[in-house]
This record gives structure tokens, C-alpha cells and sequence, in this order.
């Protein structure tokens, strides 16, 4: 098969000549500062505005890529009508798909920074001059990315999404960035070997992974792009991505770490709650409670093992004819009030005298069955990546009060202040509330475990959203469960995957 048909390049002469008929030497063109790229398949209704808010940079060292990846639509008519432009290349191609596109404009370029900007998305006029502006200032950072805002398919906006300021305040490494409006360094994303072809979606992910391995990374606390959410929007299609992401994964700890630190991964099912007993063999999405975290855990590549431990045997005898490996715990070790340190203390024994002796230890409570294998295996790599003794998902509080309002009761029963500190008057300025969501991934170094404690000295958070958060202690954690299980579903099985 041919390879893309490239418009809008131009050909310098071979040679040119003067009134004297002496041949004068072929001119170099200037590699621009900032590569922009436009990857567009049947998104001619946005297109254009695509296209104009590039060409309408304050910053205008610039070229412009525009890989059209076998459109059926109107928009190699529009791109015809920009490709003869200067600073302007077009490239069509079949349909390839999204990542291969990525490569395509990655070999076309020629700045020294890398940017790609969706076809139905566009740009802030300033976008270009700020994102390199960092890079030009900051040589150990390689990735930059602004916040943005959401726009509907008609261009309205429908809010302002803030990132956390990573490079500063920050260095947490689980936020990746979106894939278009991040600017990268062009030779260290070559370095990297470029985007992974093996899946279609999430180069935005895949970029992530790559670079914070390698160099620095940075936010800009400013909206420099509009991102359009619609009906065949990429992102709307759940499933896909969570498979993509799953796959980037795999692929990322395999490269990474070769062989991962031994894991195990405890399962404390006990059969008594306010449930009542036998909970974890309930129904939950037309399976028992407890299969679903089954079912994530076999999907985790950083497990090493994995243990279910119970004083209950109609709950062992289901678990091990599930194929998993399980423990029976002394009666004590269960009761009600019972911690949960000396049960994980009393599985590693057993594992020790088995000859299993793990460095990293991961609690997954079945009462939490709404997480994901993605979650366990990003909790992991936290605690390889950042160092730190344990890492524990939380999730983000909501609140529409100000701070410092909150009150509290002393010890005469008086309120006091709950924070102290001056009055925090914005919406904007409030700080961000955080609580433990069970939790539902707890991972500690085994040295945290053997001083007796759950939490060691430094502790990083792994964010979830409140869908995949149910603490299952009653019947309306139950059905509450249920209800986003079933949302889930009908997200995940609603778009074309």
C-alpha cells in the first residue's frame, strides 16, 4: 500500500539562478519553535475552528500538521482550502486510527516542541506562547499542560476544569494529562519511541506513563483550550478506554519493572456485618459480593498473589472453588471489634512459613467491590514510582461551605472554629477535602505492616470517584452499590465498543 499523500509541502528548487546564470544553494527551511497537529477523522462540522484558532496564535513561529485519517465527510474540502498556506502541511491517509496518526504528524514534524489539538476541539490564542514559554524557561521539564474548559457540541461552555498544579505544589504522578493541549519536548517523545499503536485510544495516557518515568512534568493553572464533549465524542465511550488503559498498563509495568516486588494482595472477608451474616455471598450485580473482587484481582499484572482470609467456611469453601487461594483465620481475629492489623500480621506468617515473604502488601476489603483492577495496580505503582510507605485511596469531599465557617464543639460544649486562619471568601480558594473511602486500596510496605501499623510515615493519596467507592455496611450500601453498578453497565454498554 502507498504511503499518505502529503499537500501543501513545498518544494525548494534544486537550484535558482540569477542574472549571471551562477547557481545559487538550495535555502534550508527553519524548523518552527512549536509543532502543532491536527488529527481529524468525520469532524468536518468543527474543523475549520480547529484550524483557525492554530492559525490565530499570538505565538507564530508555528507550523500546523493536519492528518486527516480517512474521513468520508466534507473534511478533505475544508483541508484542501488550508493546505497551501504557509506553515500548513496536510497529510490523508486510510483510516489508521488515532495513535498511528499521532506517529504519522510525530514523523512530519520538524519543531522543537509537539502539541496535538483535536479536530473538535480549539485553542485559546495565547495557548502556544504560554505551554512553550514553560518549556523555554524550564529545561528538566519535558511535558506541560494547561487546565481547560468543557464546551458542549454547539461551543457553549460548561465549566472550567482545574488540574492539580503538579510540578509545583504537586508530584502526584496518577492525574495524567489530557491527551490534546499537552506540549511536549519533540526529541524526548522521540526518545520514548513515540505513541503506542497497539491500542487506538488514550495517547494522552500513554504519553503520561512514558514521560513521568524519564523527565519532569508540569501544570499551567490556566483554561488555554476548549474541549467539546458530544454525543460521538472518543471519550464517551467508557469501555474502550478502560481496555486501552488496561492494556497501557500491562505494557508500561512490563517495560518498567521487568519483575514487580512481591505482592500479595489480603482479602479479610468476615462473615458477620450489619448486613447480617453471609453478606459477601449476596447478590450484587447478578454475582456474589465478594466475586467482584475476585474478578479485579486476577486482572492485576503487580499481584504477585493474592489471599482470601475468613474464620467463615461456607465463604472459604466458595472462594477456593473460585480458584482462590485462601486462609482461615482464628475466631478472634474476627470478631466485631477486632483490628484488622493483627489478621494481616497473622496471614504473613502463614505466607513466611510457606516460604512467601512479600515487600508490598495490599488490603482490598470485599465490602468495597465497586474498584477496579486499575486502581489496585495504580495504588502499586505509586508506591514503587514515589518511594513512599503507603498509599491509600480517598476521595474528594464535596463542599459549597466556606472553610473557615465550619465549627466545632470544644470541651464545655462551646463552638469554636474548626480551621483557623483568615476567612476564605471564593469558591475558587477553598482547599481541597479529601476522606479515606473505606478504604478501598490500602497498599503498605511490609516493614509499615511490621511495626504494627497500617499508615507509615509518608502517605499518598490514590483518588477515586465516588462511583467506584461504596462501602458496603447495610442495605442501603447495598443498593446504593447496586445503582452505580448498574449506571456503569449502562455507560459501558451504551456506545459501540
Amino acid at each position: 500500500m502507498s504511503g499518505p499523500a502529503v499537500a501543501g509541502k513545498r518544494r525548494t528548487p534544486a537550484k535558482t539562478r540569477g542574472s549571471s546564470g551562477a547557481s545559487k544553494p538550495t535555502r534550508k527551511l527553519r524548523a518552527p519553535r512549536v509543532s502543532v497537529y491536527i488529527t481529524n477523522h468525520n469532524y468536518g462540522r468543527y474543523l475549520e475552528q480547529a484550524i483557525q484558532s492554530v492559525l490565530n496564535q499570538t505565538l507564530r513561529d508555528f507550523e500546523l500538521i493536519i492528518v486527516d485519517d480517512g474521513s468520508t465527510d466534507d473534511s478533505r474540502e475544508i483541508i484542501s482550502r488550508y493546505a497551501g498556506r504557509e506553515r500548513v502541511r496536510a497529510v490523508f491517509q486510510e483510516r489508521r486510527g488515532l495513535n498511528a496518526s499521532n506517529n504519522v504528524a510525530l514523523r512530519q514534524a520538524r519543531g522543537r516542541y509537539f502539541i496535538r489539538l483535536d479536530a473538535d476541539d480549539y485553542l485559546d490564542e495565547n495557548a502556544l506562547l504560554v505551554l512553550s514559554g514553560v518549556l523555554d524557561a524550564n529545561s528538566d521539564v519535558a511535558l506541560v499542560y494547561p487546565d481547560y474548559f468543557l464546551v458542549s457540541g454547539d461551543g457553549e461552555v460548561l465549566g472550567h476544569v482545574r488540574r492539580e498544579k503538579i510540578g509545583d505544589d504537586l508530584s502526584l504522578l496518577d492525574l495524567p494529562a489530557h491527551g490534546a493541549g499537552t506540549m511536549v519536548r519533540t526529541d524526548c517523545l522521540l526518545a520514548v519511541q513515540g505513541y503506542d499503536e497497539a491500542v487506538d485510544c488514550q495517547d494522552g495516557y500513554d504519553l503520561w506513563l512514558k514521560f513521568i518515568d524519564r523527565y519532569k512534568v508540569r501544570n499551567v493553572s490556566l483554561p488555554l483550550f476548549y474541549y467539546r464533549r458530544h454525543p460521538v465524542s472518543l471519550t464517551t465511550n467508557q469501555a474502550k478506554i478502560l481496555r486501552a488503559r488496561r492494556m497501557l498498563k500491562d505494557r508500561h509495568a512490563q517495560r518498567r519493572y521487568g519483575s514487580t516486588p512481591p505482592a500479595v494482595a489480603i482479602i479479610p472477608v468476615r462473615n458477620r456485618s450489619p448486613l447480617g451474616e453471609g453478606w459477601a455471598l449476596r447478590p450484587l450485580g447478578g454475582k456474589p459480593v465478594l466475586q467482584h473482587t475476585l474478578d479485579e484481582v486476577r486482572r492485576c499484572p503487580l499481584l504477585t498473589r493474592a489471599v482470601v482470609v475468613t474464620e467463615d467456611r461456607a465463604i472459604a469453601e466458595y472462594a477456593a472453588g473460585q480458584g482462590a487461594e485462601v486462609l482461615r483465620r482464628p475466631a478472634e481475629l474476627a470478631r466485631m471489634n477486632s483490628p484488622i492489623e493483627p489478621t494481616i500480621r497473622y496471614c504473613l506468617e502463614q505466607l513466611a512459613g510457606g516460604g512467601f515473604s512479600p515487600e508490598i502488601v495490599c488490603l482490598l476489603h470485599a465490602s468495597s467491590p465497586l474498584r477496579r483492577a486499575e486502581h489496585i495496580d495504580v495504588a502499586v505503582e505509586l508506591m514503587l514510582s514515589t518511594g513512599t510507605d503507603t498509599v491509600v485511596s480517598v476521595i474528594e469531599v464535596p463542599h459549597r461551605f466556606n472553610p473557615a465557617s465550619v465549627m466545632r464543639l470544644d470541651a464545655s460544649g462551646l463552638l469554636s472554629p474548626f480551621l483557623e486562619g483568615p476567612m476564605v471568601l471564593r469558591r475558587q480558594d477553598k482547599p481541597k477535602v479529601y476522606a479515606r473511602n473505606g478504604p478501598a486500596v490500602l497498599v503498605m510496605r511490609r516493614e509499615v505492616v511490621e511495626s504494627g501499623r497500617l499508615y507509615g510515615d509518608a502517605v499518598h493519596p490514590l483518588k477515586m470517584d465516588i462511583a467506584d467507592s461504596v462501602d458496603i455496611d447495610d442495605a442501603e450500601d447495598l443498593a446504593l452499590a447496586e445503582f452505580w453498578l448498574r449506571r456503569r453497565h449502562q455507560v459501558e454498554g451504551a456506545v459501540e465498543v
